[in-house]
C-alpha cells in the first residue's frame, strides 16, 4: 500500500477569511497556487512556506478596511 504524504499548513477560520484566502490564491498563477485542499468552509489546508504571505496579505487588508473615526 503506498502512502501520499503532504506537508502543510491547517488554517482554521471564519466564512469571510476562508474566501479571502481562496480568492487570494485564484488570483495567482498556477505555479504559485497555494491551496492544498479546501476541507470546508472554514478550513484550508495550505503549503507550509505561505504562511508569512498570508498573514502578511490578511494584515493589509484588515488595515484597508478599519474604521478610524475623523478627527
Amino acid at each position: 500500500m503506498m502512502v501520499n504524504a503532504t506537508k502543510g499548513l491547517y488554517i482554521s477560520c471564519d466564512v469571510p477569511m476562508a474566501q479571502f484566502i481562496i480568492n487570494m490564491n485564484a488570483s495567482l498563477p498556477q505555479s504559485q497556487k497555494f491551496i492544498i485542499h479546501v476541507l470546508d468552509n472554514t478550513h484550508i489546508f495550505v503549503r507550509s512556506d505561505v504562511a508569512g504571505m498570508i498573514r502578511s496579505a490578511i494584515a493589509t487588508f484588515r488595515e484597508q478596511n478599519t474604521y478610524e473615526k475623523p478627527s
